[in-house]
């Protein structure tokens, strides 16, 4: 017999609570020392997250609707995250106390591209939150509009590829502060390029940066406590702001870009709009 309507809300609701409850858990656990505490954090808030935001058709509808281009999200999500990760394991900026070898798997495979996923819909939240539903639209196609896409295009492409030089350990000398140069730019271009997809701009300049900020503090203080993952002193960006490196916190912007960037191309697909 289906539900009805008010049966089906009831018990999303309730469901939404119990997942959020589970991911407080989580963190908690993570603030009190239990290692293994940030792959139930994020699936819990994925979960919860998403199923707020079904009707803004975010990932959750994604891969409810569209499963082959969820898949297609989520591997580009994993794919890079191996990429980024290998890359900073090789240069000592962290290491993994409880996973090495085939472990390493379940932090490419799923803390990181969940972690994405769940930054994702934090930023669908915020923005509906204060009033302006994160949409993304075809731009004007100007030659403005079209210089900015090549460019940025550009710069993202040559980002991905000096990463993944870095991860495959040919000249770190020059591959490392080479990324960092590139992320530099690519920051601001992708901005650039988010804007001229929105009719408000401004407001979502300042949704991606509060998004940003609240995935920094959330899933990388309690990681200072539970050590799942140790941060290690950089040859660069030493500088420690709440206990997390500065590059740390470079890092979780551009893990808060990233899956938007991909999110933007997967959004504007003529199957999925």
């Amino acid at each position: 017999m289906p539900l009805s309507t008010e049966k089906k809300f009831l018990y999303s609701r309730v469901t939404i609570i119990a997942l959020f409850a589970g991911g407080f858990i989580f963190a908690f656990a993570g603030f009190n020392g239990f290692p293994l505490w940030y792959g139930g954090f994020v699936l819990c808030f994925w979960s919860a997250l998403g199923m707020l935001n079904y009707s803004e058709r975010s990932s959750i509808w994604l891969l409810h609707a569209r499963p082959w281009f969820f898949a297609l999200f989520y591997a580009s999500l994993a794919s890079t995250a191996f990429l980024a990760d290998t890359f900073g394991l090789g240069m000592h900026l962290w290491f993994y106390p409880f996973y090495e070898g085939w472990g390493l798997l379940w932090v490419w495979l799923v803390l990181y591209p969940i972690g994405g996923l769940t930054v994702l819909e934090l930023l669908y939240v915020l923005s509906g939150w204060f009033g302006e539903h994160l949409r993304f639209e075809e731009h004007k196609g100007t030659a403005w509009h079209r210089f900015l896409d090549v460019f940025e295009y550009i710069v993202f492409l040559s980002l991905i590829a000096a990463v993944a030089a870095g991860a495959a350990g040919i000249e770190i000398a020059i591959t490392a502060p080479l990324t960092l140069i590139l992320a530099m730019v690519w920051i601001p271009a992708a901005l650039v390029k988010f804007w001229s997809h929105t009719r408000h701009p401004g407001h979502y300049a300042t949704f991606i940066a509060l998004t940003a900020l609240l995935a920094a503090i959330s899933h990388g203080l309690p990681g200072t406590i539970a050590r799942e993952w140790v941060y290690l002193d950089a040859p660069f960006l030493a500088l420690s702001i709440l206990g997390l490196p500065l590059f740390v916190w470079i890092d979780w912007f551009l893990f808060t870009l990233f899956p938007l960037r991909l999110w933007l191309f997967i959004t504007l697909h003529p199957r999925v709009r």
